[in-house]
């Protein structure tokens, strides 16, 4: 991979983050300077031009005509500047009716100015004051302004300068097409690799390739460690299971030989005791290794086939020969089914495993149980619940978990009595597992044991 230094997630952060800043900064004091209106200064070569105005003006007798009341020009013939005068009472002579709100707020801002001002009012622009002498009787001075026509300012932009919050929007328009962009670059790798990580929890152990192509080097590096993870999980599993797998092959040869042995044995010598508990542990020794394989090939079966299908089909069958047996029994067997409209849920997964996983459990309750069983299906934190309760000896409260772990078993007396070898709950454990689900053992309002399978249901989206 390629280091590239302007594409890590750190300098694009601080990249980003600057641009914003200069951008916004660069708003903050460039948004004056196209607001027109504001009182700005006049430039000295301005200042000489219009000190040639007022020149002109004395010269032509244009101030004078202004004091005497002369006609102002009509608005639709000017186009250039005109002088406009105030007494020092505030009287203002030589402006149009139109003129006069503008320079009244002029001459308000600019009463105590030591330098002349200039201003848009809309389509007026207004420069000032001037201090004249006319040389008349009283030798009074006159403010003198000069008011000429100008393009009016967009209406959009004296919208937005008289609206501090148009301001903030504007900002955040600026800001937040970056601040996307960034969090897109940022999260949509994160999203791809929390995908590939859901996959590897369901045993999908598939490289994605592109976790290692997409998003910023310190992403890439991520998708490419994790990459790596899931070889290692997906080789330690197999070698694992192929090796758990090959050692339950490998004890079949002596088994068998000793079977045979058994049987020439039998032949040539009457049955006795020793014979027939040899026999027995051979045949608990094979049921062990038939269980050690089938959760090995589980196991070593990470992509399992799935189906969606109705919950229905999951306790049918199971109930329909569990009941049977339990009446050869003599058992009492109750099924409460609490969901309504059953035939409307689903279930994803890999049915035959699901109801082998329910079968074991009942097939356990069976066989403990001293008269009764009860199970009880509904639908809960959308997931459908099957409990399975008997009224036997139970088991203590501190092997609820131990139950499950492969092998254990909670008493030898009972085991050689009972059968089993201790993978039973082990393999339904496994099957629950794959398909999201949790199972867990508790103590039964009927006196002895409860077995409690939760498996999550399918939702279309």
């Amino acid at each position: 991979m390629k280091l590239t230094f302007l594409n890590t997630l750190s300098m694009r952060i601080f990249a980003l983050f600057w641009l914003a800043f200069v951008l916004l900064l660069a708003l903050i004091f460039l948004l004056p300077y196209f607001d027109a209106r504001i009182y700005t200064e006049l430039g000295n070569e301005e200042v000489s031009g219009y000190y040639g105005e007022i020149s002109t003006a004395i010269r032509n007798k244009q101030l004078a005509h202004i004091i005497s009341g002369v006609p102002v020009i009509p608005v639709d013939k000017f186009d250039g500047i005109h002088p406009v005068l105030a007494d020092q009472n505030g009287n203002i002579l030589g402006a149009r009716k139109e003129e006069i709100a503008p320079i009244q707020q002029f001459m308000y801002h600019t009463s105590t100015t030591l330098k002349p001002l200039k201003k848009n009012f809309y389509d007026i622009q207004i420069a000032g004051p001037f201090t004249v002498h006319l040389n008349l009787e009283n030798d009074v001075p006159y403010m003198l302004y000069f008011v000429s026509r100008v393009n009016p300012q967009k209406e959009i932009l004296s919208y937005i300068f008289d609206r501090p919050y148009i301001l903030i929007l504007f900002i955040m328009l600026i800001s937040t097409p970056l601040l996307w962009w960034l969090s897109r670059s940022i999260g949509r790798p994160l999203r791809h690799l929390q995908q590939a990580a859901n996959a590897v929890a369901l045993g999908n152990f598939k490289v994605d390739k592109s976790l290692e192509t997409q998003g910023t080097i310190e992403l890439r590096q991520v998708g490419q460690s994790f990459n790596r993870m899931t070889i290692a999980l997906e080789d330690l599993l197999s070698n694992q299971q192929t090796l758990l797998s090959s050692i339950s092959h490998e004890l079949r040869t002596p088994l068998t030989r000793l079977q045979l042995a058994l049987a020439l044995l039998r032949r040539r010598v009457n049955s006795s005791a020793e014979i027939a508990r040899i026999e027995k542990e051979a045949v608990r020794l094979d049921e062990m290794i038939n269980d050690l394989l089938l959760l090995s090939r589980q196991q070593l079966n990470s992509h399992i086939l799935r189906e969606i299908f109705p919950i229905t089909e999951i306790w049918h069958d199971i109930i329909k020969d569990s009941r049977f047996e339990a009446e050869q029994k003599k058992l009492s067997f109750k099924v409460k089914q609490l969901i309504h409209k059953p035939s409307q849920y689903y279930l994803n997964g890999n049915k035959g495993l699901i109801c082998s996983a329910i079968e074991n459990i009942l097939r356990n309750a069976l066989k403990y149980t001293h008269s009764k069983i009860e199970a009880t299906i509904f639908v809960e934190d959308n997931s459908m619940v099957i409990a399975i309760d008997d009224n036997g000896a139970g088991i203590p409260t501190s092997e609820y978990e131990n139950i499950f772990k492969p092998f254990y078993r909670i008493d030898e007396a009972r085991t050689r009595e009972t059968g089993g070898t201790g993978l039973g709950l082990a393999i339904v454990a496994n099957v629950i597992r794959e398909h999201q689900g949790k199972v867990w053992a508790a103590s039964s309002h009927l006196g002895g044991l409860r077995v409690v399978i939760k498996l999550p249901l399918w939702i279309s989206e």
